[in-house]
């Protein structure tokens, strides 16, 4: 079966992707194909501020296009001490300034503070577009804190000050095997491919 995925983002592709992978490793008996939507998706459909709908507005604009089952998705990080901002803001906040300098701000915003005043989580919302109007979403959500640096090459976005406590490590400076273990992307996704396991009939 056959699932397009609404994102030209290629770092998420390749997370998800991998995550998939890694999925159908455990689960022999459970197979779908995710294909990359190759056509246009405007920046201007993620106007929402929430995750869920930006997700659902990029899943509906691809269907309309292939007529196929879609899967989008929309995720953030939270700052607990600024009131969950910029959540689903997380990539429209300042636009003239290049990933690495919104790292750093957001660093320096937060290094002097003491461990329990630099709480984060990470979200993700991932939508399973069925046909316009029916689909299903599911959640992932990691907690972590604010780095007192910058730290690691790996990954995109906010993972090089994201740091999850389990390992203590920030997600930029764990490679795609270990992140697509722990991060909230793959939570959500997760769920949702058990979802599809368990209802097979649903995208058929």
């Amino acid at each position: 079966m056959v699932i397009y995925l609404a994102t030209k983002n290629f770092n998420k592709v390749r997370e998800i992707l991998h995550i998939l992978n890694t999925y159908q490793e455990e689960n022999p008996d459970f197979y779908i194909e995710l294909k990359e939507y190759e056509g246009d998706l405007p920046e201007s459909l993620e106007i929402y501020d929430s995750y869920q709908d930006n997700a659902v507005k990029k899943a509906q604009y691809v269907y309309h296009q292939v007529l196929a089952p879609v899967i989008a998705e929309d995720s953030g990080i939270e700052f607990l001490e600024l009131n969950n901002f910029p959540g689903a803001f997380s990539k429209r906040i300042f636009p003239s300034l290049p990933q690495y300098e919104k790292n750093k701000a957001f660093v320096n915003m937060f290094k002097d503070l003491d461990i329990i005043y630099r709480k984060c989580r990470y979200v993700c919302y991932a939508v399973l577009l069925i046909n316009f109007s029916s689909y299903y979403v599911f959640e992932g959500k990691v907690e972590g804190y604010v780095s007192s640096e910058v730290k690691g090459n790996n990954g995109f976005g906010y993972d090089p000050i994201f740091v999850l406590p389990a390992l203590n490590k920030t997600f930029g400076e764990i490679d795609i095997k270990l992140k697509s273990k722990y991060s909230h992307r793959a939570i959500a996704f997760r769920k949702m491919f058990d979802f599809i396991k368990s209802k097979p009939h649903i995208i058929k």
